[in-house]
């Protein structure tokens, strides 16, 4: 059985090592991003060559946290001395095209916070009760004694703050306030981030939403809301998958519904988020049920068989949480 590593143990892998690739999920969000380039910055102004590699590549919206813009999408040819995987519940959620490459990779380093997480690396570091991957990164810094520059800052907030849903969620407990003060003190500015988080969404982003809220079915007396953005509809109106963030969150907050079911076609794979309002609905374990994992109240899966069937699947299992 693999065992997790201690922080201090984490901290000296990687002050040992002296090239590190850093590798984070694919379609990535502002945690996957924040503690991917955070620690990327941070390893950087120690003198270690480091790169991060995504299988998105860079995403333009997330694009303003420092260092995002240099991700790379495809693997490198040279070798490192410690690979590291971020924000990863398990090991085919770097996606299709490095699962393979990935799976090659060692000494790796699996530094996670998913309840699902189930240990795939040599060496683990998986704290289930963090609010986000950037907050272990900053207390794995500040346990190595690496210097916390603005832009290493500012990385991690973001990565916090799309994590908790800008504090909102029941993962931001004291210290979570205790790491963000600390950030913002060694620069972070909340206001900027917030306004690159939330304050710059497209005109396509506002159109598909549109249609796809007014299409919203809800089932379980209401306790359920059911989103589904066909790949026709996003074509229709030239909506890329960053366009559609937040749906999910959007059916959630609705007065009544407990669960809320994001389904996005993209490329003949439906990806689908789940998210609860009460931890007593773990939609985690429903995640699981189709190959996929997450947390109790935030979880997602791919689906590459029909939408019929994925329909009455998922619907059958939501309806029998209550």
């Amino acid at each position: 059985m693999k065992t997790n590593l201690l922080i201090h143990e984490v901290a000296a892998q990687l002050k040992a090592a002296q090239q590190i690739l850093i590798i984070s999920h694919m379609s990535p969000d502002a945690d996957a991003y924040g503690s991917s380039c955070g620690l990327a910055l941070a390893l950087r102004a120690a003198g270690k060559q480091v790169l991060c590699l995504n299988e998105s590549g860079v995403s333009e919206r997330l694009s303003f946290i420092p260092g995002a813009a240099q991700t790379v999408s495809q693997p490198p040819i040279e070798k490192f001395d410690l690979y590291c995987i971020v924000d990863c519940g398990e090991l085919k959620r770097v996606g299709d095209g490095l699962k393979e490459y990935v799976s090659g990779l060692h000494p790796l380093l699996n530094i996670d916070h998913h309840i699902s997480n189930d240990f795939f690396a040599d060496l683990n570091y998986v704290v289930p009760d963090a609010s986000s991957t950037s907050e272990l990164i900053y207390l794995i810094l500040k346990e190595a004694g690496f210097p916390l520059s603005a832009d290493v800052a500012s990385a991690l907030f973001t990565g916090i703050t799309g994590d908790t849903g800008s504090f909102r969620y029941a993962s931001t407990t004291a210290q979570v306030f205790s790491v963000a003060e600390a950030l913002v003190k060694a620069g972070a500015r909340p206001d900027l981030i917030s306004q690159n988080l939330y304050s710059r969404v497209r005109r396509q982003s506002v159109q598909v939403s549109a249609e796809a809220m007014s299409k919203m079915d809800f089932f379980a007396d209401g306790r359920c809301a059911w989103i589904v953005v066909p790949r026709e509809l996003a074509e229709r109106y030239g909506a890329e998958r960053e366009d559609t963030e937040g749906l999910v969150e959007r059916g959630r907050d609705i007065e009544g519904v407990v669960i809320s079911a994001f389904l996005r076609e993209e490329e003949g794979v439906w990806k689908v988020s789940l998210r609860s309002k009460n931890s007593k609905y773990n939609v985690s374990q429903i995640a699981s049920r189709f190959g996929g994992g997450g947390h109790t109240m935030a979880a997602a899966f791919r689906w590459k068989q029909s939408f019929d069937e994925l329909s009455e699947k998922l619907r059958a299992e939501l309806i029998a949480l209550f």
